[in-house]
């Protein structure tokens, strides 16, 4: 046998293996990732009483609250005044704050002067309630979680240069309003198990321990012309509300709301909002995992309220909703089982042409 030859049957041979090589690693490549897409596959399934294998989509939670703390942080309307010479903010909406001179100290207690810089949030109708998930949502004398109707939702905050300050005098809020309710006092917003910082929290609604009274009064606006509102004192930053419970005397009842496949308290948010009470939007904050039903806290809905449900999420860039009419029965189940996707202009028209 050549030379030649013999080399040319080591090369074929060579080259065989190399080939037989090649395929036990795609062929083992391909195992490991059908095993992989196997394992992923039921991580995202569930088994149904009957085993059979349910594929439950998983929707992100991220992108709502991302876009409710973008609401508060855009809602921000900021004014710098002489912290040592009295003055008045005025906001968008109407809203006065008349700040009395030297109502500021720093972090150690020193009395601030120079400019300041004054942070006011206004909150008046449902939809901006909705979209900065500011429900509301009160704890009474008991405890008990009941819903209230709203005369403005303030936000209130003072810094010098990017520095948190402390306030050391009553700061004056004066609120625009057409009707007047005798019945509506000051609330404060607290903090609901979050780090502090009041712009991401979730708050609930207490009436304020001091200076709760509100009066009506008219006073001038920043054009001249006469306005009457509601006025009263602030003693403290963060979030106020111009409030009164929610009173109506019929049976009450709890109520539970059956969302959309996928969709949980990490995903969506659900709320009441009360026919005719043009600021009285309730969170169903209450989530049971079992069950995949959203309730609130004490059977406070009185039985034979017409109400509208909203449900809301962000999913791709688009607000996923449904808005159904219902009038409340006795344990009260509703089921949404459809959703429609929108803008967030379109929502705020939406919600706002609620009854």
């Amino acid at each position: 046998m050549s030379i030649l030859k013999l080399n040319k049957m080591k090369t074929n041979s060579k080259t065989i293996t190399l080939l037989n090589r090649s395929k036990n690693v795609n062929h083992n490549a391909l195992n490991v990732l059908i095993i992989g897409l196997s394992i992923i596959l039921l991580m995202s399934c569930s088994n149904n009483d009957d085993n059979d294998i349910i594929i439950e989509q998983i929707l992100d939670g991220q992108e709502l609250t991302s876009a409710i703390t973008e609401n508060r942080e855009e809602a921000i309307q900021t004014s710098d005044i002489n912290s040592t010479s009295y003055s008045e903010v005025y906001g968008s909406e109407g809203t006065t704050l008349s700040i009395p001179a030297n109502s500021f100290t720093d972090q150690d207690g020193n009395l601030v002067t120079g400019s300041v810089t004054i942070e006011l949030i206004e909150i008046y109708d449902k939809a901006k309630m909705l979209l900065t998930k500011m429900p509301t949502n009160g704890k009474n004398g008991n405890g008990d979680i009941a819903t209230l109707v709203s005369g403005g939702e303030f936000y209130i905050n003072a810094t010098q240069n990017d520095e948190q300050l402390q306030l050391v005098n009553d700061i004056f809020i004066f609120a625009p309003a057409d009707n007047f309710d005798t019945e509506m006092i000051l609330f404060s917003g607290k903090d609901n198990d979050c780090d502090g910082d009041e712009l991401t929290c979730d708050i609930i609604w207490e009436e304020q321990e001091e200076n709760k009274e509100l009066e009506i009064i008219q006073r001038e606006g920043p054009d001249g012309a006469g306005v009457t509102g509601y006025g009263g004192f602030i003693g403290n930053f963060g979030w106020t509300n111009i409030d009164r419970w929610y009173n109506d005397p019929r049976p009450k009842t709890i109520l539970y709301v059956d969302v959309p496949e996928g969709y949980d308290n990490t995903n969506c948010n659900v709320y009441v909002s009360y026919n005719g009470e043009p600021t009285a939007l309730a969170l169903l904050d209450i989530y049971d995992s079992e069950t995949g039903l959203f309730s609130e806290h004490y059977g406070q809905i009185p039985i034979g309220l017409e109400v509208h449900f909203i449900f809301v999420s962000v999913q791709d860039g688009e607000y996923v909703y449904a808005i159904k009419g219902a009038t409340i029965t006795e344990n009260h189940v509703e089921v949404i089982s459809t959703t429609n996707t929108t803008t967030e202009a379109e929502l705020v028209n939406l919600i706002n042409a609620l009854p």
